[in-house]
Formats: structure tokens, sequence, C-alpha cells
């Protein structure tokens, strides 16, 4: 699901509110999502999981020769899921 999916969505649960205002207010959630999670701070939705950074080292091994090149580190979203989002994705697989 993509953002307009999302924004489809709450316009169906929610038909008595403007369909503009719902988008712009998943654009809202969305970009204060990445503005934290870029400034480094950590944001956790309770039953859904939690967004933050983590640094990856800077070496790269080559596999055609084993040698190990450096390079910059660098940071990478980093998403831990929620004990209720795992109970419910368990019940899925079975």
């Amino acid at each position: 699901m993509n953002r307009s999916g999302i924004v489809d969505r709450l316009s169906e649960l929610y038909p008595k509110v403007n369909r503009k205002a719902i988008d712009a207010l998943v654009r809202i959630i969305f970009s204060f999502l990445v503005n934290n999670i870029s400034n480094g701070s950590r944001i956790e939705v309770r039953g859904f999981g939690c967004f933050s950074l983590k640094e990856r080292s800077g070496k790269i091994r080559n596999p055609r020769d084993g040698c190990s090149i450096e390079a910059e580190s660098r940071y990478v979203v980093y998403f831990r899921p929620g004990k209720e989002l795992k109970q419910r994705v368990n019940i899925l697989d079975k």
C-alpha cells in the first residue's frame, strides 16, 4: 500500500472528512516522521514498532578477492516491529 492507498482507505472510513484534508494530514504525518528520524530521534508507535537510525560501518569486503576497502560509514533507517505486530504477522504465517 502506498500513500494514496492510505488516503483512499481513510476516505472510505471517514466519508464526512474532505479528501484533501486527509491527504494533507497523511503528508504532515509522514514528513514529521521523516524529519525526526533524519535528525536522529527515535519514533515509537505502540503496538506497531520503532523507527531509529543505525550507523553502518564503512568497511566493504570484495567477494572476488577478499580484500577490504575502506569506505565512509553511513546511517540507515532501522525498524523494529512491536509485540502486537509480531503476533499478528505470525498468525498470518500459519
